[in-house]
Protein backbone atom coordinates (compact mmCIF):
# COMPACT_ATOMS: atom_id res chain seq x y z
CA UNK A 1 0.00 0.00 0.00
CA UNK A 2 1.72 3.11 -0.89
CA UNK A 3 0.46 5.11 2.24
CA UNK A 4 1.92 1.79 4.27
CA UNK A 5 5.60 3.95 4.82
CA UNK A 6 3.87 7.86 5.23
CA UNK A 7 1.65 5.62 7.82
CA UNK A 8 4.35 4.07 9.91
CA UNK A 9 6.41 7.18 9.65
CA UNK A 10 3.46 8.97 11.32
CA UNK A 11 2.47 6.67 14.02
CA UNK A 12 6.11 6.46 14.29
CA UNK A 13 6.91 9.51 15.30
CA UNK A 14 3.40 10.17 17.52
CA UNK A 15 4.51 6.99 19.76
CA UNK A 16 8.06 7.69 20.00
CA UNK A 17 8.73 11.75 19.98
CA UNK A 18 7.30 14.39 22.28
CA UNK A 19 5.31 16.30 20.19
CA UNK A 20 1.88 15.61 20.20
CA UNK A 21 1.84 15.80 24.11
CA UNK A 22 3.53 19.10 24.34
CA UNK A 23 1.04 20.64 22.42
CA UNK A 24 -1.59 19.12 24.03
CA UNK A 25 0.31 20.73 27.35
CA UNK A 26 0.55 24.43 25.31
CA UNK A 27 -2.63 24.59 24.29
CA UNK A 28 -3.92 23.36 27.68
CA UNK A 29 -1.85 26.40 29.26
CA UNK A 30 -3.65 28.85 27.21
CA UNK A 31 -6.48 28.57 29.44
CA UNK A 32 -10.30 27.81 28.72
CA UNK A 33 -10.62 29.20 25.35
CA UNK A 34 -14.49 30.41 26.17
CA UNK A 35 -15.61 32.09 23.46
CA UNK A 36 -15.03 35.58 23.15
CA UNK A 37 -12.21 35.83 25.61
CA UNK A 38 -8.49 36.50 25.25
CA UNK A 39 -7.80 32.96 25.97
CA UNK A 40 -10.09 32.12 22.98
CA UNK A 41 -8.33 34.49 20.92
CA UNK A 42 -4.87 33.40 22.24
CA UNK A 43 -5.79 29.84 20.68
CA UNK A 44 -6.95 30.96 17.55
CA UNK A 45 -3.24 33.26 17.53
CA UNK A 46 -1.47 30.01 18.17
CA UNK A 47 -3.03 27.50 15.55
CA UNK A 48 -2.61 29.84 12.78
CA UNK A 49 1.11 30.18 14.12
CA UNK A 50 1.31 26.56 14.51
CA UNK A 51 -0.16 25.86 11.21
CA UNK A 52 1.87 28.02 9.23
CA UNK A 53 5.06 26.66 10.76
CA UNK A 54 4.59 23.66 9.39
CA UNK A 55 3.74 24.54 6.10
CA UNK A 56 0.62 24.04 5.40
CA UNK A 57 -0.84 26.11 2.37
CA UNK A 58 -3.42 28.79 2.06
CA UNK A 59 -4.00 28.95 6.22
CA UNK A 60 -7.23 31.30 6.53
CA UNK A 61 -9.77 32.72 9.12
CA UNK A 62 -13.08 32.27 8.19
CA UNK A 63 -15.39 34.52 9.97
CA UNK A 64 -19.00 34.22 11.03
CA UNK A 65 -21.13 36.28 13.27
CA UNK A 66 -22.90 35.45 16.54
CA UNK A 67 -24.52 36.68 19.66
CA UNK A 68 -21.80 37.13 22.35
CA UNK A 69 -23.14 36.42 25.50
CA UNK A 70 -20.93 36.56 29.10
CA UNK A 71 -22.06 36.05 32.50
CA UNK A 72 -21.23 38.80 35.32
CA UNK A 73 -22.54 37.52 38.30
CA UNK A 74 -24.01 34.02 39.17
CA UNK A 75 -24.71 33.22 42.33
CA UNK A 76 -27.45 31.14 45.07
CA UNK A 77 -28.40 31.02 48.37
CA UNK A 78 -30.86 28.78 50.77
CA UNK A 79 -31.92 30.36 54.08
CA UNK A 80 -31.58 26.32 55.70
CA UNK A 81 -27.76 25.85 54.23
CA UNK A 82 -25.20 25.10 57.26
CA UNK A 83 -23.18 27.94 58.25
CA UNK A 84 -20.70 29.08 55.66
CA UNK A 85 -21.75 26.89 53.04
CA UNK A 86 -21.14 28.08 49.64
CA UNK A 87 -22.92 27.21 46.67
CA UNK A 88 -21.00 26.33 43.61
CA UNK A 89 -22.32 26.72 40.66
CA UNK A 90 -21.61 27.57 36.68
CA UNK A 91 -24.46 29.61 34.31
CA UNK A 92 -25.13 27.43 31.03
CA UNK A 93 -24.16 29.22 27.83
CA UNK A 94 -26.98 32.06 26.91
CA UNK A 95 -28.68 31.63 30.22
CA UNK A 96 -31.02 34.67 30.24
CA UNK A 97 -30.70 36.98 33.51
CA UNK A 98 -32.57 36.95 37.00
CA UNK A 99 -34.52 40.37 37.53
CA UNK A 100 -32.03 42.73 39.22
CA UNK A 101 -31.25 41.78 42.49
CA UNK A 102 -31.74 38.26 41.76
CA UNK A 103 -34.95 36.08 42.79
CA UNK A 104 -36.67 33.81 45.25
CA UNK A 105 -38.04 30.38 43.77
CA UNK A 106 -39.57 27.59 45.04
CA UNK A 107 -38.05 24.26 43.40
CA UNK A 108 -38.96 21.35 42.01
CA UNK A 109 -37.10 18.09 42.44
CA UNK A 110 -37.45 16.50 38.80
CA UNK A 111 -35.29 14.08 39.15
CA UNK A 112 -33.71 12.71 36.13
CA UNK A 113 -35.67 14.75 34.37
CA UNK A 114 -37.61 12.32 31.66
CA UNK A 115 -40.82 13.03 30.14
CA UNK A 116 -42.79 10.68 32.75
CA UNK A 117 -41.09 12.94 35.18
CA UNK A 118 -42.26 15.93 34.18
CA UNK A 119 -45.57 14.42 33.75
CA UNK A 120 -45.05 13.26 37.28
CA UNK A 121 -44.64 16.74 38.65
CA UNK A 122 -47.52 18.02 36.58
CA UNK A 123 -48.73 21.72 38.15
CA UNK A 124 -45.37 22.10 40.53
CA UNK A 125 -43.38 22.60 37.45
CA UNK A 126 -44.19 26.74 36.36
CA UNK A 127 -43.65 29.38 38.58
CA UNK A 128 -40.55 27.10 39.90
CA UNK A 129 -36.96 26.17 39.28
CA UNK A 130 -36.43 22.97 37.92
CA UNK A 131 -33.60 20.58 39.52
CA UNK A 132 -33.02 18.20 37.38
CA UNK A 133 -29.56 15.59 36.69
CA UNK A 134 -27.01 15.93 34.76
CA UNK A 135 -26.06 12.72 33.07
CA UNK A 136 -22.78 11.26 31.35
CA UNK A 137 -22.73 12.30 28.27
CA UNK A 138 -21.52 9.74 25.81
CA UNK A 139 -23.61 7.25 26.44
CA UNK A 140 -26.44 5.82 24.20
CA UNK A 141 -28.62 5.55 27.37
CA UNK A 142 -28.17 9.16 28.29
CA UNK A 143 -30.49 12.28 28.30
CA UNK A 144 -28.55 15.25 26.67
CA UNK A 145 -29.31 18.07 28.65
CA UNK A 146 -31.22 19.74 26.37
CA UNK A 147 -33.84 17.33 26.50
CA UNK A 148 -34.59 18.44 30.00
CA UNK A 149 -34.30 21.96 29.44
CA UNK A 150 -36.31 22.81 26.72
CA UNK A 151 -39.49 20.29 28.07
CA UNK A 152 -38.40 22.69 31.52
CA UNK A 153 -39.11 25.85 29.15
CA UNK A 154 -42.08 24.50 27.75
CA UNK A 155 -43.81 23.55 30.88
CA UNK A 156 -43.08 27.09 32.68
CA UNK A 157 -40.43 26.20 35.01
CA UNK A 158 -38.80 29.85 36.08
CA UNK A 159 -35.34 28.68 36.30
CA UNK A 160 -33.10 25.84 35.42
CA UNK A 161 -30.73 24.03 37.63
CA UNK A 162 -28.71 21.19 36.59
CA UNK A 163 -27.19 19.19 39.24
CA UNK A 164 -23.84 17.18 38.41
CA UNK A 165 -23.48 13.37 38.44
CA UNK A 166 -19.96 13.60 39.72
CA UNK A 167 -19.11 13.81 43.63
CA UNK A 168 -16.20 16.51 43.94
CA UNK A 169 -17.59 19.98 44.85
CA UNK A 170 -17.90 21.44 41.32
CA UNK A 171 -20.29 22.13 39.15
CA UNK A 172 -21.43 21.40 35.90
CA UNK A 173 -22.17 23.45 32.35
CA UNK A 174 -22.88 23.19 28.78
CA UNK A 175 -25.09 25.22 26.62
CA UNK A 176 -28.75 25.79 26.59
CA UNK A 177 -29.98 26.50 23.00
CA UNK A 178 -28.09 28.18 20.08
CA UNK A 179 -31.01 30.71 19.88
CA UNK A 180 -31.10 31.59 23.69
CA UNK A 181 -32.20 31.04 26.91
CA UNK A 182 -35.52 32.40 28.25
CA UNK A 183 -35.05 31.49 31.74
CA UNK A 184 -31.81 31.24 33.55
CA UNK A 185 -29.70 27.99 33.83
CA UNK A 186 -27.07 27.23 35.56
CA UNK A 187 -24.93 23.61 36.62
CA UNK A 188 -24.46 23.04 40.58
CA UNK A 189 -22.04 20.51 42.19
CA UNK A 190 -23.65 16.88 42.87
CA UNK A 191 -23.51 17.80 46.90
CA UNK A 192 -25.18 21.64 46.16
CA UNK A 193 -27.44 19.49 44.53
CA UNK A 194 -28.43 17.19 47.55
CA UNK A 195 -28.42 20.06 50.15
CA UNK A 196 -31.14 21.79 47.51
CA UNK A 197 -33.14 18.75 47.44
CA UNK A 198 -32.94 17.52 51.07
CA UNK A 199 -33.97 21.05 51.94
CA UNK A 200 -37.04 21.85 49.46
CA UNK A 201 -38.34 24.95 49.88
CA UNK A 202 -37.16 28.72 48.51
CA UNK A 203 -33.66 29.74 46.66
CA UNK A 204 -32.13 32.67 46.33
CA UNK A 205 -30.78 32.97 42.31
CA UNK A 206 -28.88 36.01 41.11
CA UNK A 207 -27.79 35.77 37.61
CA UNK A 208 -26.48 38.64 35.76
CA UNK A 209 -25.29 38.32 31.98
CA UNK A 210 -24.82 40.76 29.07
CA UNK A 211 -24.94 39.67 24.75
CA UNK A 212 -24.30 41.85 21.85
CA UNK A 213 -23.20 40.81 18.38
CA UNK A 214 -19.93 39.43 17.80
CA UNK A 215 -17.64 38.10 15.91
CA UNK A 216 -15.31 34.55 15.49
CA UNK A 217 -13.22 33.25 13.70
CA UNK A 218 -12.82 29.43 12.21
CA UNK A 219 -9.08 28.26 11.18
CA UNK A 220 -8.75 26.70 8.18
CA UNK A 221 -5.82 24.91 6.73
CA UNK A 222 -5.15 22.80 3.04
CA UNK A 223 -2.95 20.48 1.56
CA UNK A 224 -3.68 20.02 -2.22
CA UNK A 225 -3.43 16.71 -3.27
CA UNK A 226 -2.52 15.35 -6.83
CA UNK A 227 -5.63 17.46 -8.48
CA UNK A 228 -8.98 15.75 -9.85
CA UNK A 229 -10.14 14.18 -6.57
CA UNK A 230 -12.30 15.46 -3.81
CA UNK A 231 -11.80 17.00 -0.54
CA UNK A 232 -11.24 15.10 2.94
CA UNK A 233 -11.87 17.46 6.12
CA UNK A 234 -10.12 16.94 9.49
CA UNK A 235 -11.53 19.15 12.13
CA UNK A 236 -11.96 19.40 15.51
CA UNK A 237 -12.89 22.76 17.81
CA UNK A 238 -10.94 25.19 19.37
CA UNK A 239 -12.93 26.91 22.19
CA UNK A 240 -13.79 25.36 25.71
CA UNK A 241 -15.84 26.22 28.44
CA UNK A 242 -14.79 29.08 30.82
CA UNK A 243 -13.51 26.49 33.26
CA UNK A 244 -10.19 24.10 34.23
CA UNK A 245 -8.69 24.15 30.97
CA UNK A 246 -10.65 22.59 28.52
CA UNK A 247 -8.09 19.48 28.19
CA UNK A 248 -10.24 16.57 27.42
CA UNK A 249 -12.94 18.85 25.47
CA UNK A 250 -10.95 19.37 23.04
CA UNK A 251 -7.50 20.43 23.65
CA UNK A 252 -7.21 16.83 22.72
CA UNK A 253 -8.52 16.53 19.55
CA UNK A 254 -6.72 19.86 18.56
CA UNK A 255 -3.44 18.38 19.64
CA UNK A 256 -3.95 15.26 17.76
CA UNK A 257 -5.18 17.10 14.77
CA UNK A 258 -2.30 19.70 14.49
CA UNK A 259 0.13 17.10 14.89
CA UNK A 260 -1.55 14.47 12.18
CA UNK A 261 -1.61 17.51 9.99
CA UNK A 262 2.37 18.60 10.82
CA UNK A 263 3.20 15.34 10.04
CA UNK A 264 1.66 15.28 6.45
CA UNK A 265 2.30 19.04 5.30
CA UNK A 266 5.38 17.80 3.62
CA UNK A 267 3.09 15.46 1.54
CA UNK A 268 1.57 18.21 -0.96
CA UNK A 269 0.63 16.41 -4.24
CA UNK A 270 0.94 13.26 -2.72
CA UNK A 271 -3.17 11.85 -2.36
CA UNK A 272 -5.45 11.63 -4.73
CA UNK A 273 -7.30 13.59 -2.90
CA UNK A 274 -7.27 16.66 -0.94
CA UNK A 275 -7.17 17.38 2.78
CA UNK A 276 -8.45 20.55 4.57
CA UNK A 277 -7.67 21.37 8.04
CA UNK A 278 -10.31 23.22 10.29
CA UNK A 279 -10.48 24.40 13.41
CA UNK A 280 -14.16 25.36 14.68
CA UNK A 281 -15.20 27.87 17.23
CA UNK A 282 -18.37 28.37 19.20
CA UNK A 283 -18.83 24.73 19.46
CA UNK A 284 -20.31 24.76 22.58
CA UNK A 285 -22.59 27.43 22.10
CA UNK A 286 -24.51 24.77 19.91
CA UNK A 287 -22.10 24.00 17.20
CA UNK A 288 -22.22 27.69 15.50
CA UNK A 289 -18.49 27.90 13.91
CA UNK A 290 -19.00 24.89 12.10
CA UNK A 291 -23.14 25.47 11.31
CA UNK A 292 -21.95 28.82 9.65
CA UNK A 293 -19.46 26.93 7.60
CA UNK A 294 -21.22 24.03 6.69
CA UNK A 295 -24.43 26.04 5.32
CA UNK A 296 -22.28 28.28 4.06
CA UNK A 297 -21.01 25.52 1.50
CA UNK A 298 -22.98 24.79 -2.06
CA UNK A 299 -24.54 21.54 -2.85
CA UNK A 300 -21.45 21.42 -5.76
CA UNK A 301 -18.66 21.67 -2.99
CA UNK A 302 -20.97 19.68 -0.35
CA UNK A 303 -21.18 16.75 -2.91
CA UNK A 304 -17.03 17.62 -3.62
CA UNK A 305 -16.61 16.35 0.53
CA UNK A 306 -15.13 12.55 0.48
CA UNK A 307 -15.52 12.31 4.41
CA UNK A 308 -15.75 14.85 7.64
CA UNK A 309 -13.24 13.26 10.49
CA UNK A 310 -14.01 15.08 13.92
CA UNK A 311 -11.75 14.43 16.31
CA UNK A 312 -13.66 16.22 19.95
CA UNK A 313 -12.92 14.25 23.25
CA UNK A 314 -10.56 11.81 21.42
CA UNK A 315 -8.89 10.57 24.93
CA UNK A 316 -9.78 9.95 28.67
CA UNK A 317 -10.01 6.48 28.50
CA UNK A 318 -8.19 3.48 26.59
CA UNK A 319 -11.15 2.86 24.48
CA UNK A 320 -12.41 4.72 21.35
CA UNK A 321 -15.08 4.86 19.08
CA UNK A 322 -15.57 5.64 15.33
CA UNK A 323 -19.01 7.08 15.34
CA UNK A 324 -20.66 7.19 11.99
CA UNK A 325 -23.96 8.56 12.50
CA UNK A 326 -26.31 6.20 10.23
CA UNK A 327 -23.91 5.87 6.96
CA UNK A 328 -23.74 2.08 7.14
CA UNK A 329 -21.40 1.91 4.43
CA UNK A 330 -18.74 4.40 6.20
CA UNK A 331 -19.11 1.95 9.24
CA UNK A 332 -17.72 -0.85 7.02
CA UNK A 333 -15.25 1.11 5.05
CA UNK A 334 -14.18 2.42 8.50
CA UNK A 335 -13.77 -1.38 10.17
CA UNK A 336 -11.93 -2.42 6.73
CA UNK A 337 -9.69 0.98 7.06
CA UNK A 338 -9.00 -0.17 10.83
CA UNK A 339 -8.15 -3.72 10.13
CA UNK A 340 -4.33 -3.56 11.35
CA UNK A 341 -5.08 -1.22 13.71
CA UNK A 342 -3.79 -2.61 17.22
CA UNK A 343 -5.07 0.17 18.96
CA UNK A 344 -8.20 -0.43 20.94
CA UNK A 345 -11.15 0.77 19.13
CA UNK A 346 -14.98 0.64 17.91
CA UNK A 347 -16.77 0.96 14.85
CA UNK A 348 -20.42 2.37 15.58
CA UNK A 349 -23.15 3.22 13.60
CA UNK A 350 -25.17 5.21 16.23
CA UNK A 351 -26.25 8.70 14.86
CA UNK A 352 -24.82 11.48 17.18
CA UNK A 353 -25.55 15.24 17.09
CA UNK A 354 -23.21 16.91 19.94
CA UNK A 355 -20.19 17.94 17.77
CA UNK A 356 -19.30 19.17 14.90
CA UNK A 357 -19.85 16.37 12.36
CA UNK A 358 -23.24 16.72 13.10
CA UNK A 359 -23.38 20.03 10.58
CA UNK A 360 -21.69 17.94 7.97
CA UNK A 361 -23.87 15.17 8.52
CA UNK A 362 -26.91 17.41 7.99
CA UNK A 363 -26.18 18.22 4.87
CA UNK A 364 -25.80 14.48 3.96
CA UNK A 365 -21.79 14.35 4.01
CA UNK A 366 -20.11 10.74 5.25
CA UNK A 367 -18.87 12.46 8.69
CA UNK A 368 -17.00 10.41 11.52
CA UNK A 369 -16.61 11.41 15.03
CA UNK A 370 -13.58 10.10 17.09
CA UNK A 371 -14.79 9.99 20.67
CA UNK A 372 -13.34 8.38 23.81
CA UNK A 373 -15.00 6.45 26.50
CA UNK A 374 -18.60 6.06 24.96
CA UNK A 375 -20.29 4.27 27.23
CA UNK A 376 -18.09 4.30 30.15
CA UNK A 377 -19.55 6.70 32.60
CA UNK A 378 -16.74 6.08 35.40
CA UNK A 379 -14.29 6.79 32.65
CA UNK A 380 -11.90 10.51 32.86
CA UNK A 381 -14.60 11.82 30.18
CA UNK A 382 -17.56 12.10 32.36
CA UNK A 383 -15.03 15.23 33.73
CA UNK A 384 -15.88 17.15 30.57
CA UNK A 385 -18.11 20.18 30.93
CA UNK A 386 -16.92 20.97 34.43
CA UNK A 387 -13.55 23.31 36.27
CA UNK A 388 -11.99 19.63 36.58
CA UNK A 389 -11.47 19.13 32.69
CA UNK A 390 -7.70 19.37 33.46
CA UNK A 391 -4.54 17.96 32.24
CA UNK A 392 -4.16 15.46 34.65
CA UNK A 393 -7.41 13.32 33.46
CA UNK A 394 -5.28 12.44 30.03
CA UNK A 395 -3.18 9.94 29.57
CA UNK A 396 -0.30 9.72 27.18
CA UNK A 397 -0.75 6.31 25.43
CA UNK A 398 -4.70 7.15 24.73
CA UNK A 399 -3.91 10.41 23.16
CA UNK A 400 -0.92 8.80 21.02
CA UNK A 401 -3.16 5.67 19.89
CA UNK A 402 -6.32 7.72 19.58
CA UNK A 403 -3.78 10.08 17.04
CA UNK A 404 -2.76 6.84 15.68
CA UNK A 405 -5.74 5.65 15.01
CA UNK A 406 -6.87 8.61 13.28
CA UNK A 407 -3.89 9.34 11.44
CA UNK A 408 -4.32 5.59 9.51
CA UNK A 409 -8.62 6.32 8.69
CA UNK A 410 -7.42 9.71 7.31
CA UNK A 411 -4.37 8.69 5.40
CA UNK A 412 -7.35 5.74 4.00
CA UNK A 413 -9.43 8.18 2.86
CA UNK A 414 -6.57 10.33 1.15
CA UNK A 415 -6.19 7.69 -1.09
CA UNK A 416 -9.04 6.87 -1.78
CA UNK A 417 -9.62 7.14 -5.58
CA UNK A 418 -13.72 6.60 -5.41
CA UNK A 419 -16.53 7.47 -3.03
CA UNK A 420 -15.86 6.58 0.81
CA UNK A 421 -19.78 6.26 1.66
CA UNK A 422 -22.60 7.46 -0.52
CA UNK A 423 -23.46 11.05 -0.12
CA UNK A 424 -27.02 10.82 1.60
CA UNK A 425 -29.97 13.13 0.01
CA UNK A 426 -31.76 16.32 2.37
CA UNK A 427 -34.32 14.02 3.28
CA UNK A 428 -32.20 10.76 4.62
CA UNK A 429 -30.18 13.62 6.47
CA UNK A 430 -33.31 14.88 8.12
CA UNK A 431 -33.77 11.17 9.52
CA UNK A 432 -30.15 11.28 11.02
CA UNK A 433 -30.79 13.64 13.56
CA UNK A 434 -33.93 13.00 15.21
CA UNK A 435 -32.65 14.00 18.93
CA UNK A 436 -30.31 15.75 21.01
CA UNK A 437 -27.99 13.28 22.24
CA UNK A 438 -27.07 9.74 20.89
CA UNK A 439 -29.90 7.62 18.79
CA UNK A 440 -29.76 4.50 17.05
CA UNK A 441 -29.39 4.62 13.36
CA UNK A 442 -32.64 4.85 11.07
CA UNK A 443 -33.52 1.72 8.56
CA UNK A 444 -32.17 2.68 5.18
Amino acid sequence: MPGGSVLSDITGQLHAGPALWRTFHEICDLGPRFSGTPSEAAMADYLERYLRGAGLADVRRWEFGYTGWRCTRCELSHPGAPPGWEFRLMPLVYSAATPPGGVELETADLGRGTAEDFRRAGHAVPGRAAIVDAEYSFSVNSLHRRRKFLPAVERGAAAFLLVNARPGRFPVTGSTSATGSPIPAVGLSREDGMLLRRLGGKVHLDVRVETAPARAANLIASLPGRGGGRKVVLSAHYDGHDCGESALDNATGCAAALEIARHLAARRGRFANDLEVHFYTAEEWGLQGSRAYVNALSEQEVAGIALNLNLDVVAGSSKFTFLCNGFADLADWVRGALADEPARWEVSEWVANNSDHANYVARGVPAVRILAGLDENESNCGFHLSPADTSDKVRRADLTAAAGAAARVLLKALEAEGPVARTRTKGEAERLMPHYGFAPPPVE
